[in-house]
């Protein structure tokens, strides 16, 4: 079985291939015209969207040639499958990418394919708060951009954090069977709590924060353990858990649609405002060590950026809405 090649064209840089897919699942997910209008806008921003998006349609082409040629029922069972909700298209699309030409699809992008975050049982959009009522009365929020599987059974609850960030308040179980929050790091079980846990794509390490209760976190080689209590919160990896230390009182203020900053550099803090925004949002190395302090509603991130123009000696430079440089 063979696969139409991209090897001819130059490679694109991860971020902006993560973001052509994205574009992709939101074109076979019954767009509204806007979406189309977005899609469009960030294709002509910069050449390298171009290029990205001509790869990744050139590979989906491909699979959709090679879908063609399967059999009446297997095509009929596709065709059940992908008509039945968004859900369904997505995972149907990252089926088909995943059993066909996941090496294809490495080759072409130079990074693994996001099979995961595609297929996750409940995902947030850019921008997006999402509040979820678990089948055991747990609260589940999911920040900005983010995506969690669910696995009930008969021995245990577990949340697997596929990326982002969430807030849990655990239900009372029935069955008093447990409930785990599973990271790429590890395990986070709570006491009768409320708590965030945070990892992002790129990152290994999970940021965890609690605001009610306790929790218990064991690494994922299972060498360390910690107990985080009210008010505590830690950093782990696979291997260590960093000793607890206090936690920002407004650690869960995303959840109210708020960033507060406590003298922040200005890198990090434009690092953590484009999480909430479509595009690519840059600083410049010049003003990368400004200072910020104060409490920003991410619902409308372009006001925030006019904002710290005021407070900031910088200039907000937008060669188009998707791609924004704040500089001198």
């Amino acid at each position: 079985m063979s696969f139409l090649s991209t090897s001819t064209l130059p490679r694109s840089r991860p971020a902006v291939v993560a973001a052509a897919t994205d574009w992709l699942i939101c074109l076979q997910c019954d767009p509204t015209p806007a979406d189309r209008a977005r899609w469009q806008a960030w294709r002509a921003a910069n050449p390298d969207h171009e290029l990205a998006w001509q790869r990744v349609a050139a590979l989906t082409q491909a699979l959709d040639a090679h879908a063609a040629k399967l059999p009446g029922a297997a095509a009929s069972q596709v065709v059940e499958q992908v008509s039945r909700s968004q859900a369904g298209r997505r995972r149907m699309l990252a089926a088909l990418l995943g059993v066909s030409a996941t090496g294809a699809l490495v080759m072409a992008t130079g990074e693994p394919a996001p099979w995961r975050l595609w297929t996750a049982a409940y995902r947030s959009g850019v921008g997006e708060r999402r509040l979820l009522t678990l089948e055991d009365g747990t609260r589940l929020m999911l920040n900005t951009r983010s995506a969690v599987d669910t696995r009930f059974d008969a021995q245990a609850r577990r949340i697997v954090l596929v990326e982002g960030e969430i807030q849990v308040e655990s239900g009372r179980d029935a069955l008093g069977r447990p409930l785990i929050v599973e990271t790429r790091s590890g395990f986070v079980s709570p006491i009768g709590t409320r708590f965030t846990v945070r990892q992002l794509g790129g990152e290994a390490q999970t940021d965890v924060a609690v605001q009610e209760g306790a929790v218990r976190i064991q690494t994922r080689s299972g060498g360390t353990e910690l107990r985080l209590n009210r008010g505590e919160r830690t950093t782990f990896d696979r291997d260590r858990v960093d000793a607890a230390q206090p936690s920002p009182a407004n650690a869960d203020a995303w959840t109210s649609g708020m960033l507060f900053a406590d003298d922040w550099r200005l890198q990090d803090f434009l690092a953590e405002l484009g999480r909430y925004r479509r595009g690519f949002l840059r600083c410049d190395p010049a003003v990368a060590d400004l200072r910020v302090t104060g409490a920003f509603p991410v619902q409308d991130t372009d006001k925030v950026l006019r904002l710290i123009e005021r407070i900031l000696p910088v200039h907000v430079h937008s060669r188009t809405a998707y791609w924004v440089t704040v500089g001198r």
